[in-house]
């Protein structure tokens, strides 16, 4: 369907270009008056209408060339004007690579200024010749490099729309698996959460229980009963621990909602559980900062609650100008621990987030015990990423959008602009050095040497002489009686030369054309 589509709107250019060219041969003088040359134009606006969508650049050189032709023999034609910037539009719009539109528009720039050059030698007058290249280049511009830049914006732009369409159904389907992503986070959080928060009681239970075991003074069923209940809150760290397995993987970040306890609070209850705990802490701190100083300290207690029993544990706070550093010591355990070696998630929870936040972490064996140490810049604050959303993606492309707009009109708009100076100022310069002043033209005498004469003449002659027959055998050359730029009726010198004497001189009062 969209071949057959292509296909048609193909045909329709192509008969609507013909039907056009056909009625100015029947119309146009000029026209009717070309012979075989009318077949072969028409056999070129056939092939660049056909071309147009396989070969573009073929096509609008086909059209050019048929432009060319007509524009060397002096005839105007609407439909091939017409046809040249047709395809020179399709040619950006059809065309992804800019360097052979470029490379074809320098060429025929090229082929002109030689066709040009040619001119002036054969005519004597290269003046004269720079300045038509230039108005055909300011032709190209126009014909050819504006409407290609119209092409490639308009194809710019529905690549920018469909590349932003693609990447706004990307985003949607990468927000649905951040969504999916964010709930197993939430999984591994409350896992964490768990397991710094419930292990932590845990610990302290059993540890309390242990007491009560082997207290002297308690008869003999309720020592067995507190360590039934210290196995049983083994027992239930170790079912938490293998829950928090199926929830969470190791290394996820620990919750980011802060504890309701102070590091005071909870080495009063680690105390009152039977450890030996000494704190050395200033005021309480508060922040991001604080909430990571105490899960340091929580996670330091639960570890030294459940393999070190009967261990003294130092917890040190330090805060100086920038960084505050958090320290849990244990020394070695009194009695051996009960149950296994435990996984370090929380160790490697408060890693990530010291790391997150721009800190060191480390924990290890330290002189016998083991260690939990932090130090936390104080500037540390929460890191959010900017959000890409479909919105913002359409906006981008928008942007380009625009962005091609401003290119698609400035940079033809500032070669035309460039080339309109040029000959202006080319212009310009040819009148003021084109003036021969009345009283040196009235001193001009029939049969005067020829080189006498040029010698009082101009560098240049006017650009746009009046079109006059010149004497039998001789050359005319044409001046401006005085500098005037806009002014069509200005009075207007010709001398005319045959090979060795002034044959003819002559005040000329007509519009230049």
């Amino acid at each position: 369907m969209e071949h057959t589509r292509s296909v048609a709107v193909d045909v329709a250019i192509g008969a609507v270009l013909c039907a056009l060219f056909g009625l100015e041969v029947l119309l146009n003088q000029p026209v009717s008056r070309l012979s075989w040359d009318v077949t072969v134009l028409f056999v070129l606006l056939v092939g660049a209408s056909t071309l147009s969508r396989r070969a573009p650049l073929a096509s609008f050189l086909l059209a050019c060339a048929g432009m060319a032709y007509l524009v060397m023999a002096g005839i105007g034609s609407a439909s091939f004007t017409i046809a040249a910037v047709l395809m020179s539009y399709l040619l950006g719009r059809r065309t992804a690579e800019v360097r052979p539109a470029v490379y074809a528009f320098a060429a025929l720039a090229a082929l002109g200024l030689g066709y040009s050059i040619f001119l002036g030698v054969v005519r004597g007058r290269f003046d004269t010749q720079l300045m038509q290249w230039l108005w055909m280049v300011f032709g190209l511009v126009l014909l050819a490099v504006f409407p290609w830049f119209a092409g490639r914006f308009l194809r710019q732009r529905a690549e920018l729309q469909r590349a932003g369409w693609q990447r706004a159904e990307q985003l949607e389907r990468e927000q649905r698996i951040i969504a999916e992503r964010e709930r197993l986070r939430e999984r591994a959080r409350i896992a964490q959460d768990m397991h710094d928060s419930l292990g932590h009681e845990l610990a302290l239970i059993a540890l309390r229980a242990g007491g009560l075991e082997v207290d002297r003074g308690l008869g003999e069923h309720h020592r067995q009963a507190a360590g039934e209940l210290r196995t049983t809150a083994g027992q239930a760290s170790e079912t938490l621990r293998t829950i928090i397995g199926l929830l969470g993987e190791p290394g996820t970040l620990a919750p980011l909602r802060p504890t309701t306890d102070s590091v005071a609070d909870m080495v009063e209850r680690a105390r009152a559980s039977g450890m030996t705990v000494d704190l050395d802490s200033p005021a309480e701190i508060t922040g991001v900062v604080g909430l990571a100083v105490r899960r340091v300290v929580q996670e330091g207690l639960t570890n030294a609650a459940k393999y070190a029993p009967g261990a003294r544990v130092t917890v040190r706070v330090e805060r100086d100008k920038d960084v505050t550093s958090v320290s849990v010591v244990n020394a070695a355990a009194t009695r051996p621990a009960e149950g296994e070696i435990g996984t370090q998630r929380g160790l490697i929870g408060l890693r990530e987030r010291a790391l997150l936040m721009g800190g060191t972490f480390a924990a290890g064996h330290e002189g016998g015990g083991f260690a939990v140490r932090a130090r936390l810049p104080h500037d540390a604050t929460a890191v959010i990423e900017p959000i890409e959303t479909t919105e913002s993606v359409r906006e981008q492309v928008r942007r380009s959008a625009r962005r091609g707009l401003i290119v698609a009109v400035g940079v033809p708009a500032a070669i035309a602009f460039g080339l309109v100076a040029l000959m202006f100022g080319y212009y310009a310069y040819s009148v003021m050095h084109s003036v021969l002043p009345r009283a040196d033209y009235d001193r001009f005498w029939i049969g005067q040497p020829k080189g006498e004469v040029e010698a009082a003449l101009p560098e240049m002659q006017m650009l746009d002489a009046p079109t006059m027959s010149n004497p039998p055998g001789a050359g005319c050359r044409y001046y401006l009686a005085e500098a005037t730029m806009f002014d069509f009726h200005s009075t207007v010198l010709r001398v005319c030369f045959d090979a060795d004497s002034l044959v003819a001189k002559d005040v000329v009062r007509e519009q230049h054309k």
